[in-house]
Order: structure tokens, then C-alpha cells, then sequence
């Protein structure tokens, strides 16, 4: 996938997050995911929309910037809260780890440190959010055997994944964000081949939102902003036509596929190509939601259509 990018802090539901724009990504370099902002009020059992350039609510404040190791020129993002929620964002080839207070209903006092890369490189400092028996597993049963299952209480469903995937607890939240500070992300997530080689993931996946009601329509909006945010805005990506999908429960939505070339930057790397799959179906409490799974290509342990539909199968509500 893409190269991790930059994130910041995830408050708790309830809690307005905020946004800043990130330097430039260096050539090559690959974006990881973090959340498409809900753009409606957020139900009781979803994250607070993400809004671009607010202010921190409560006391948070923003923590000066670090620089860790160059990575995909994807903005990835992942959140776990200080005793439950950090933000890790692939910015602009970095890396950002975020540690935010606890999603309970009043805000933490802790401290946030933040880690954010540029495309010059400087040193990188990160505090992860420490131990918690709050954190709880996101995984449930799983309907296709052999897999393992997601729960995304924030969004009310639950899908499958292979065996062999990193599932996020359920206060992770990953996306892709380009240097002008646009940003998709989600919750629910999971990641494949993590640094499978020196600066890409090869799968990542997420849950979000999106204000778009057309299901045919989110699922190309949300593809198209992954595609650019997450590998290198290509110039050659294209879209197929939406294809209608009913999962194994019955739940109707509308499956595309975006696809394109990309160049790692480190030469180890040799993947040549990316598709981002998008299925979007209504949520349970009415919002257009969209599972996401962007992937590098021509690798093995790649994900294929059919693989991608067998997962979009599974998608159910808990």
C-alpha cells in the first residue's frame, strides 16, 4: 500500500477532532489510512466528524512536531486513545503516532505528544497511548470459516478478514491524507503486510462515512480520494462502473474497483500497481457507510476482486 502519512489526535466521541494540512510527501512516498469525516450529525454509536483546521476542543492542545522515518506516500493514520485512543497518520512520507486521552464521556487530562513527518526527514519522537484494560478487542465470530471477524461498533457492523490480517482495536482509526490536508479514514480497521517491504504496507482497510446518499456514487467518491490521497495522486487511476453486491445477510450496496501505478521509493519494494476497492452500503442507523480496502498489486499475498468481494460478502450488522 501506501506510505504512512500524518495524523492527529482522535477525540472522544463526542469531541470535535481537528485537522492541520501536512508539508508536501516526498516522491514516492505512500499514504496509510485515516478516517473520511462524517459530514451529518454523528449517531450516538459513531466517531465525531473530522473537520479540517478547528481548534482542539476542551484543553487539548496540539503538540509540536516530530519526524519519524520516511514511509508510503500514503497518509495512514491509526488512533488509540491514552488508555484507549492513539492516531498513527502516514503523512506526506511519515509517519505520526498521536496519543490522545481516553473516549470516555469527559475529557483526560493526560498529555499528547505528537510525531509528524515531513518531507525532511527530522528526528521522531512518539509517546504510545500506555496499557489499559479499557482497550478491548474488535474481533467477533467470523461467517466464512477460516476467517476472522471485525466488529465496528462505532458503525453497528462487523465484517471478515483472512486469518492472517492485524485487526485494530476498535478505537484504531487509519486513513490517507495529501499534502494540502484532505484526509479519508475510518474505523473498524485492519492492516495486511504491515512494512511487508521497507515502506509499504500491502492492505489496509477501514469503515467510514460518507454524506454521499447514492450508494453507486460514495463508493467512486470515497475510491477516488483514496486512490489520491493514498498513492501519489496518479494520474493514470481509473474507476470501474459500480457493480451492485448483497452481502451473505442481505445487505444491498454498490462495489468499485480504482486502480492505477505507483513507484515506491525505496527500490526493494516491487509493487508496480495499487487497487482500491469501496463498498457502499446504508449503515444501520441510515448513513451511507463505506468499507474500504486499498492494496498493492502484482504482489504475493496481493488482494483480488474475488478476494475483495468475499470480504464485502461477509459485511453484516452487529
Amino acid at each position: 500500500m501506501t506510505d504512512d502519512r500524518q495524523w492527529w489526535e482522535r477525540p472522544a466521541p463526542g469531541y470535535e477532532p481537528t485537522g492541520q494540512p501536512h508539508p508536501s510527501p516526498a516522491p514516492g512516498y505512500q499514504q496509510q489510512p485515516y478516517e473520511y469525516p462524517p459530514l451529518d450529525a454523528p449517531q450516538a454509536y459513531e466517531y465525531p466528524a473530522l473537520e479540517s483546521q478547528q481548534p482542539y476542543p476542551g484543553n487539548y492542545q496540539p503538540m509540536p512536531y516530530g519526524a519519524p522515518p520516511p514511509r508510503r506516500n500514503t497518509g495512514l493514520i491509526v488512533a488509540l486513545v491514552v488508555g484507549m485512543v492513539v492516531v498513527v497518520l502516514a503523512v506526506a512520507g511519515g509517519l505520526v503516532l498521536v496519543s490522545k486521552s481516553s473516549r470516555d464521556d469527559k475529557p483526560s487530562a493526560a498529555a499528547t505528544s505528537t510525531a509528524r513527518t515531513t518531507s525532511a526527514p527530522r528526528p521522531t519522537t512518539a509517546t504510545p497511548a500506555p496499557p489499559t484494560s479499557a482497550r478491548r478487542s474488535s474481533t467477533t465470530t467470523a461467517v466464512i470459516p477460516g476467517f476472522q471477524g471485525v466488529a465496528v461498533p462505532a458503525r453497528g457492523i462487523a465484517y471478515d478478514v483472512p486469518a492472517g490480517w492485524k485487526v485494530d482495536t476498535e478505537t484504531m482509526i487509519r486513513g490517507f491524507e495529501d499534502d494540502k490536508g484532505n484526509r479519508i479514514s475510518g474505523t473498524g480497521s485492519t492492516v495486511d503486510g504491515e512494512d511487508y517491504c521497507a515502506s509499504s504496507n500491502r492492505t489496509t482497510s477501514f469503515v467510514s462515512r460518507s454524506d454521499v446518499p447514492d450508494p453507486a456514487a460514495a463508493a467512486t467518491d470515497v475510491g477516488k480520494k483514496a486512490a489520491e490521497y493514498g498513492f501519489n495522486s496518479p494520474t493514470d487511476a481509473t474507476t470501474a462502473a459500480p457493480t451492485p453486491l448483497t452481502t451473505g445477510t442481505g445487505i444491498a450496496g454498490q462495489l468499485t474497483e480504482t486502480s492505477g501505478t505507483w513507484k515506491p521509493e525505496d527500490s526493494a519494494c516491487t509493487t508496480s500497481k495499487f487497487t482500491v476497492y469501496t463498498f457502499a452500503f446504508p449503515g444501520p442507523q441510515n448513513p451511507m457507510l463505506v468499507l474500504t480496502i486499498a492494496a498493492d498489486r502484482g504482489v504475493p499475498g496481493e488482494v483480488t476482486p474475488d478476494l475483495a468481494r468475499q470480504i464485502y460478502s461477509s459485511v453484516r450488522k452487529l
